[in-house]
């Protein structure tokens, strides 16, 4: 079953939760205060679209009759994930759920496996605690997928995997409050302006990094391409997701005129900052939609096609990774997903 974005729009209209009590940022004059707005109202968002997760499933579950909302929300949830998605910078509480979020890359299958070994235990209830102490792979937004899209699971047609997904994706919105109340304070307040300029540039070289390689590990090598490492394949929605990956790297950049930018135009580095912003433009207006990356990677045209995408974040990783470093004088090591 293949998404689309316009699909069930109006189920969800009286499913919006109005019981989440909404956190207030920390307010200070620090330098990283732009870019912690940005990262607390991702972290807000992700909650929030997770916890409306949990209602359209248990919704679903009572009626069983509009598995089209649960899929559009769980998108939502996706979509909304991509903008803390690699991170490897900022609270360590929120850093330790990544796992837990998503288990990604599924290189044999673990995701497919477990999920229908739970199947098989013919459990009469569900619920968020038992998944909390079960395998990463089962407990985050892959495990959803694989309810709502794979055919090898019965959703459709047993009440009890639908109490498994109520379970998991109520164990997800307990993971993602975790994640939203770590970015309650800002976790850069006692860093030197020097020093913010490294964490900053490293933050967005990490998730560019990740973005990457969720190109680069499915193109593989040339003519031997590895489609099943493609994120969420079974939804057909990896490009999407990538794409929204890119949107959340240029709101981090910008901050809303507190970010990188703005930095740079201040030290007269005008040009540098125009080349950026106009890659992250380029990037995204450009940027392949209508077919999924799984989709893509069965023709030689759509590899090719990949493969300029790559090349798109590759320059933006250029600029960012290695120009802007050098401008602002920042030594930029190896970072966590290099090598592998």
């Amino acid at each position: 079953m293949k998404f689309f974005i316009g699909m069930a729009v109006g189920a969800l209209a009286g499913c919006q939760s109005t019981t989440a009590v909404e956190l207030q940022p920390q307010q200070t004059s620090h330098i990283s205060q732009g870019v912690y707005l940005v990262e607390f109202g991702a972290a807000q968002d992700f909650s929030l679209q997770v916890e409306q997760l949990t209602q359209v499933f248990g919704h679903y579950c009572e009626t069983e009759t509009n598995l089209d909302a649960v899929s559009l929300q769980w998108h939502r949830s996706m979509t909304s994930w991509m903008a803390l998605q690699g991170q490897e910078r900022g609270p360590q509480t929120a850093l330790e759920q990544s796992w837990n979020v998503q288990f990604w890359p599924d290189k044999k299958n673990t995701t497919g496996r477990k999920m229908s070994a739970l199947l098989r235990q013919s459990k009469p209830n569900w619920h968020a605690e038992d998944i909390a102490t079960q395998s990463v792979t089962v407990q985050g937004l892959g495990a959803l997928e694989w309810l709502i899209y794979d055919s090898a699971s019965d959703l459709k047609t047993n009440h009890n995997t639908c109490q498994l997904g109520l379970a998991i994706s109520a164990n997800l919105a307990s993971n993602a409050d975790t994640i939203a109340r770590a970015w309650h304070t800002n976790p850069w307040l006692e860093l030197s302006e020097k020093d913010w300029d490294s964490e900053y540039i490293a933050l967005l070289s990490n998730q560019l990094d990740y973005s990457m390689k969720k190109l680069s590990r499915p193109l593989a090598k040339v003519g031997k391409p590895r489609a099943y490492f493609s994120e969420s394949w079974r939804s057909g929605t990896s490009m999407l997701n990538l794409q929204q990956n890119i949107a959340a790297l240029e709101q981090l950049y910008l901050a809303d005129g507190r970010g990188l930018d703005t930095r740079l135009r201040q030290l007269d580095k005008a040009s540098l900052a125009d080349r950026i912003k106009e890659q992250f433009q380029l990037t995204l207006n450009t940027w392949p939609t209508e077919q999924s990356l799984f989709e893509l990677l069965q023709s030689k045209e759509g590899y090719r096609t990949v493969l300029a995408q790559y090349n798109k974040l590759e320059r933006l990783n250029y600029l960012i990774h290695e120009e802007v470093a050098i401008e602002l004088g920042v030594v930029i090591g190896f970072n966590a997903t290099d090598g592998d």
